[in-house]
């Protein structure tokens, strides 16, 4: 009789141990099935969206995000350079018609405004030109990458921009045409002569060459705006410098 009632007993405390497991279960399952749900949702969405989103990012910069060409034609301020670091400013010699001339150079700090690019037949005009090519310089204008030569140096002069904002008239550029680069010490003219599509792990058109050239690159999307592994080059022959007189700022 005994033994009858502790069975009962331990039947019903079983019993009632599985219904609150399965409350439990029951409860934490609910719960959570909407979340689990939820982030496959989103992450499904994401993964749909990421592409189109890259795609049209740099019109969505253009319409809302871009800075406006006013504020980024602020020259005097570069965040990579003391403000009492002096004046890089040499006297160097230059070859002009076979005769060695005496002229002064300026040699920007990076971040730096550096130079004026115009390109009137491809609808480029005034785009500053900062020394350096990092992600915050680029905001900003154009950037002469410091690995190439100084403006007015021999060698290949080599310069990037944004396809969505500086360099976006940069396809336009036909070969003839006609770019000058002006800095503070010199202007140079250039003559349009190529245009290469190339990899961007491809640096033949960013490494020294022996002929006097400019190089322009942006990213080239066949057309399309925004970043691709691929670069759309144009290459400039140096026509003519004409170098300026420069007087020390005091």
């Amino acid at each position: 009789m005994s033994d009858t009632v502790s069975e009962k007993k331990t039947g019903r405390h079983t019993h009632k141990h599985r219904n609150s497991s399965s409350k439990v279960l029951r409860t934490f399952t609910y719960v959570l099935t909407p979340f689990l749900i939820l982030i496959f949702l989103c992450s499904g969405s994401f993964l749909a969206l990421y592409k189109p989103f890259n795609e049209y990012k740099p019109y969505l910069d253009m319409a809302f995000g871009a800075t406006p060409m006013e504020v980024r034609n602020l020259r005097t301020l570069n965040k990579y350079k003391d403000d009492d670091a002096p004046d890089q400013i040499k006297e160097i010699e230059v070859e002009v018609n076979g005769k060695q001339e005496t002229h002064t150079i300026v040699y920007p700090y990076y971040g730096d405004f550096y130079a004026t690019l115009n390109c009137e037949a491809a609808g480029m005009e005034d785009i500053p030109v900062y020394s350096g090519t990092a992600t915050d310089v680029l905001e900003y204008g154009a950037g002469w990458y410091n690995g190439s030569v100084y403006i007015g140096r021999p060698g290949n002069v080599v310069i990037a921009g944004h396809n969505h904002t500086d360099f976006l008239r940069l396809p336009k550029c036909e070969i003839g045409d006609v770019v000058t680069l002006e800095t503070s010490y010199c202007k140079c003219t250039y003559i349009v002569n190529d245009r290469v599509v190339f990899h961007e792990k491809d640096y033949t058109y960013v490494f020294p060459t022996d002929d006097d050239r400019l190089t322009m690159y942006t990213c080239w999307n066949n057309g399309k705006l925004g970043m691709s592994e691929y670069r759309l080059a144009i290459i400039c022959k140096l026509e003519s410098i004409e170098w300026k007189e420069v007087k020390a700022e005091e």
